[in-house]
């Protein structure tokens, strides 16, 4: 087990619980060595969803992620270049014989096959680099166990949003690589399907008090939330501005916040206490 994958399943829990309400997963037991492959649904936020309720593993992201040192450091993972993507760094190639590699290693792998998110139910075509995996992977021989995995976001563009994850696997490769396209896309629906079927988790107790608590921080919220709408091109990456926008300028309002109660004369642990109170209440 490397240290960028445990790195990694650090780094998407923490973001979870940042971002996301209560997840319904009844994962299934992921042996080493597995490759998981996830329909995209909320840009990024697709990756502390799966991340988060998966055993270390390194997930394969788009180069943009990694153009900065800060961004390899926050978005851990083998990066590749997608025919949409403007950034450079990435080779393919190597990048396909690193996830080959990792699996051969006894490493686990997820991988979106759909190359792009889209909300809803209507799938994307499985791009042609999943079919190079697979057809590579079965060349090796390995011995690969493949998951299949498909999320349900309750409120998709909404902070605490519940969500619903099924599972299919482990299954084995088709005989033919003829066959791969359809079998991925056939069991990436139906995992969707037990997805929209788990019962909805319980529906928050406490909004209102958890916004009247944190209430010095809602206009920062409702800010972000304005600004995010404004810069995200389509409805999938919404939330993942959101996020983006919302945790740095949160803790600048909190340490401002902080300054603030300290001038006033109030004890320096209110602001901190409202932020820290607002999320646990919003948890429940």
């Amino acid at each position: 087990m490397s240290f960028t994958a445990k790195y990694s399943r650090l780094l998407t829990r923490i973001y979870r619980r940042l971002w996301l309400g209560r997840v319904a997963s009844a994962t299934p037991g992921i042996p080493p060595g597995s490759l998981v492959l996830a329909a995209h649904y909320n840009g990024a936020i697709d990756g502390f969803t799966y991340g988060s309720q998966l055993p270390p593993c390194l997930a394969v992201v788009s180069v943009q992620w990694h153009r900065h040192l800060a961004g390899r450091w926050l978005v851990p993972g083998i990066a590749i270049k997608r025919g949409k993507d403007r950034a450079t760094g990435a080779n393919n190639r190597e990048a396909f014989q690193s996830m080959i590699a990792r699996l051969r290693g006894g490493g686990r792998l997820l991988y979106f096959p759909e190359g792009t998110s889209r909300l809803g139910p209507e799938r994307l075509p499985v791009r042609r680099g999943t079919l190079l995996l697979l057809n590579q992977l079965r060349a090796t021989g390995a011995e690969s166990a493949v998951f299949f995995a498909a999320a349900h976001y309750h409120e998709p563009t909404r902070w605490r949003s519940a969500v619903s994850v099924g599972w299919v696997g482990p299954l084995t490769l088709p005989p033919s690589p003829d066959q791969d396209e359809s079998w991925v896309r056939e069991q990436l629906l139906r995992a969707q399907e037990i997805a929209y079927a788990l019962p909805a988790p319980a529906p928050r107790r406490w909004t209102w008090l958890a916004a009247l608590v944190a209430l010095p921080y809602l206009p920062i919220w409702a800010a972000t939330s304005w600004l995010a709408g404004r810069v995200a091109d389509e409805e999938n990456v919404i939330a993942l501005w959101k996020f983006l926008f919302g945790v740095p300028i949160t803790f600048i309002g909190l340490g401002a916040c902080t300054l603030l109660a300290i001038r006033l004369g109030l004890p320096w642990w209110i602001p901190l206490s409202s932020l820290t109170g607002g999320w646990f209440l919003w948890m429940r």
